[in-house]
């Protein structure tokens, strides 16, 4: 089969379109990998699903050169979720604690938290692969047959002119959905399965609904009463539709709403639970919506001082979606199999209360990309595809289930009906902000837990007696050999488009005068590591705070040398534009994460190989490194 020339041939043939499968081409573009990506839509849906997005998703959208489009036209960041306890039907209730999400008070240099509309969002990631040298996309294009031998994947499909057409590939990724062809016709049958994912085996059903908000205006709506009292169209909007994402914890209902997608969108989500004995369909239709939902857009009359209620006009309200999904914790036994691997949905699937869905499946694309970029440059023998693979996913699983554990938390907050327990909490919580320190570590939410360690077992690529397997943190820097200079991401100066290596060498220096001799130690390193690593391509970082203006001298010219920038300069770098102000950023953040360290081998991922103290340790990993995963 493998002779055949009507056989086309790729690196990777990815099933799926969607965020992760274009996150997943994006990257593999970047890494000069060929891939084909199968997309049986002919154009992006236009129904946006998810609408949230943590700062690791952010972050990944910046490694893809996007991030210019995330504050202009792919979102907004949601300042605040909260938490707003009892039954009375108000978005305005005093909540029992809050997220502080604008913060940047985490380990990437981004806001907690962006809502985004997922068609600009993809419009955005098939961008890249449309200006592209490596990638393609195939729209309107259907599995039809999947099989396997020791050195390639054959898939059949049909085209967007009813063609057959013939794919060989060095691996197959299914980033085809939970109900997507490649785990359900082609994994399940070989003993794949979608397992639950923890113990309490959450599954209920939410009725989603969009909104599209238009402003009532006095020539439109000459008698709604709040004319009188003063108020914009835009006041009114706001009152009826506030800028916070909100936890309705309500025992008789529990529901989530916010704004999502640009401000100028208008756009709201409204999502509820479908009670035990309930007819799902029957929730999403309008008469349902108007008992449960509306109640929520009525505000007593009292509050402006009137003898009626006041309702938001029905008919500013243009519902995009109204229907109801089945939400579950669920995750694959196995999310690779033989040259055939699965990601983002088709391997895992997330309930409602984390806005996990999207940036685990980015995830799941920047930690699998590297890999496969590894395995089809490797012309060694020795390296083992199925230990890679295996060891992608171990690690994936456990940050899988770190962002399970914090969206099921969520989960219980807005779920618990026991009214005494409700009580208990909610005073309990009250009590706790009381002192500052508690109610900072509670406004961070998720964030508090630090950055991911993984726990090391057979396969994972990362040295745990030199500190590797944690999230590498992302700061602000400027270069310290241009006055003026603009300020970067440090990613985007760590893993620089002209730069080859999948792994990075960042030095991390006391002073800046010690940039040169630090410079001298990396001498050899490439061989040592068998091509892995480069010294030419290797970062030297030194703190603001312990740079001098005398520091910015001609000897280190040439290397490439940054100092981590301050949150002031960060404020007035066009990177700010259009998102809050670095809240809570700490520039001496790597640093106290890898403690004593000066050189650090950074994956692509954005996760730590090695953190070493000396030349002798350096050396110890790039050894290890050229052993583990061998190229020649």
């Amino acid at each position: 089969m493998s002779s055949d020339p009507t056989w086309e041939t790729t690196d990777v043939l990815i099933c799926g379109c969607g965020p992760t499968g274009a996150m997943l081409s994006g990257y593999l573009d970047g890494m000069a990998v060929r891939n084909i990506v199968l997309e049986r839509e002919a154009e992006i849906t236009t129904d946006p699903r998810g609408i949230v997005l943590d700062d690791d998703g952010i972050r990944y959208l910046q490694g893809l050169g996007l991030y210019e489009h995330v504050y202009t036209d792919i979102g907004s960041c949601i300042e605040k979720v909260l938490f707003l306890p009892g039954e009375q039907q108000s978005l305005h209730t005093k909540p029992i604690f809050c997220f502080n999400t604008a913060s940047t008070e985490g380990y990437t240099g981004h806001v907690g938290v962006i809502s985004h509309k997922q068609p600009v969002l993809e419009k955005h990631l098939r961008s890249v692969i449309e200006g592209s040298q490596y990638s393609q996309l195939r729209s309107r294009s259907t599995l039809e047959s999947i099989e396997e031998d020791k050195d390639w994947v054959y898939v059949t499909y049909v085209d967007s002119e009813g063609t057959n057409r013939h794919i060989r590939a060095r691996f197959l990724v299914g980033a085809d959905g939970k109900t997507g062809y490649v785990r359900k016709q082609y994994l399940e049958p070989r003993g794949i399965t979608m397992d639950w994912a923890e113990q309490c085996r959450y599954e209920e059903t939410w009725v989603a609904l969009n909104w599209e908000i238009r402003l009532p205006t006095t020539e439109t709506h000459p008698d709604f009463p709040l004319w009188k009292m003063g108020y914009t169209s835009e006041e009114v909007y706001n009152l009826f539709f506030p800028k916070d994402f909100r936890f309705l914890c309500n025992p008789r209902r529990p529901a989530v709403c916010g704004r999502f997608g640009q401000t100028k969108d208008r756009l709201w989500r409204f999502e509820f639970v479908v009670q035990p004995g309930e007819d799902p369909q029957e929730m999403a239709e309008p008469h349902k919506i108007r008992d449960i939902v509306l109640p929520y857009l009525r505000h007593p009359g009292t509050r402006y001082g009137l003898d009626t209620d006041v309702e938001f006009p029905n008919d500013c309200i243009t519902v995009l979606r109204s229907r109801p999904f089945r939400f579950a914790a669920r995750k694959c036994n196995k999310w690779a199999m033989g040259r055939v691997m699965l990601c983002g949905d088709a391997a895992h699937v997330f309930p409602p209360f984390g806005g996990q869905g999207i940036a685990s499946g980015f995830r799941d694309a920047i930690a699998l990309a590297w890999r496969l970029a590894i395995l089809t440059r490797s012309r060694s023998t020795r390296l083992d595809y199925e230990q890679v693979l295996e060891g992608w996913y171990s690690e994936r699983s456990q940050q899988f289930q770190k962002s399970l554990n914090t969206t099921l938390r969520n989960g219980q907050f807005v779920n618990s009906t026991n009214p005494v327990q409700n009580f208990i909490r909610d005073w309990a919580l009250r009590v706790m902000q009381l002192i500052p320190p508690v109610k900072h570590q509670l406004e961070l939410g998720p964030r508090r837990e630090g950055p991911i360690r993984y726990i090391h077992s057979g396969g994972m690529p990362f040295l745990p007696s030199l500190h590797g397997g944690i999230a590498f943190p992302q700061t602000y820097c400027t270069e310290l050999v241009k006055l003026g200079n603009r300020v970067h991401f440090t990613d985007d100066v760590i893993f620089s488009k002209e730069k080859t290596k999948l792994f990075q060498i960042v030095v991390l220096l006391d002073k800046a005068e010690q940039a040169l001799a630090a410079s001298q130690e990396l001498d050899g390193i490439d061989g040592l590591s068998d091509g892995h690593l480069s010294a030419r391509e290797a970062t030297l970082l030194v703190q603001a705070r312990k740079c001098l203006p005398g520091d910015e001298c001609s000897e280190i010219a040439g290397l490439s040398l940054f100092r981590t920038a301050t949150a002031e300069e960060f404020k007035q770098s066009d990177l700010c534009a259009g998102r809050p102000e670095a809240d809570g950023y700490n520039d001496c953040q790597i640093w106290q994460v890898l403690p004593g360290k000066r050189f650090v081998i950074v994956r692509h991922d954005r996760f730590v190989y090695a953190a070493c103290a000396t030349r002798t340790e350096l050396t110890e990993a790039a050894k290890s490194l050229a052993e583990s995963l061998p190229l020649n």
